[in-house]
């Protein structure tokens, strides 16, 4: 009796043990326009996770980033979640640090259809959520919404 019941704690265990779920991807997109300065249209960017620190890389406008990763999102070891912390020539998020990809709370879901992608864009009024939305347009590329998410604000 004891010999099954160990052996079911062990069934147990390894069906709840966690599991990556897929790659994830995050990519940070400079399309800061219309600036006469390119100085001032550059993107400076610092992103971490609790394992990794991808330190401070400038963007110049029209460059982007993409970092992959394996994303874990089984109930309760939901843990896989990017931070940034954003500056430029307008200023910087009015929050000064962003979760920029998190599995928890249904994060993923606001990223769009398929959720393992996040795209964040910095644009001259602000800094955008860009959502993937169902279908694809003439050129077989995916749909699109960018939502604001942060104007440039100043802070000293």
């Amino acid at each position: 009796m004891g010999r099954d019941l160990l052996w079911c704690f062990f069934v147990v265990l390894a069906v709840l043990s966690p599991k990556p779920t897929s790659a994830g991807r995050l990519e940070l997109r400079n399309e800061i326009s219309g600036v006469s300065s390119v100085r001032k249209a550059k993107l400076a960017v610092r992103c971490w996770s609790n394992e990794d620190d991808l330190g401070w890389d400038m963007l110049k406008p029209k460059e982007s980033r993409i970092w992959k990763f394996t994303t874990m999102n089984l109930w309760p070891f939901q843990k896989t979640e990017f931070r940034c912390q954003f500056r430029c020539g307008f200023g910087t998020t009015d929050e000064d640090v962003v979760t920029v990809f998190s599995v928890k709370d249904g994060f993923r879901k606001e990223c769009g259809v398929g959720g393992d992608e996040c795209f964040w864009v910095a644009k001259k009024d602000g800094f955008y959520l860009r959502k993937i939305v169902k279908g694809f347009d003439d050129d077989g590329r995916k749909n699109f919404v960018d939502v604001l998410e942060s104007k440039w604000v100043w802070k000293w």
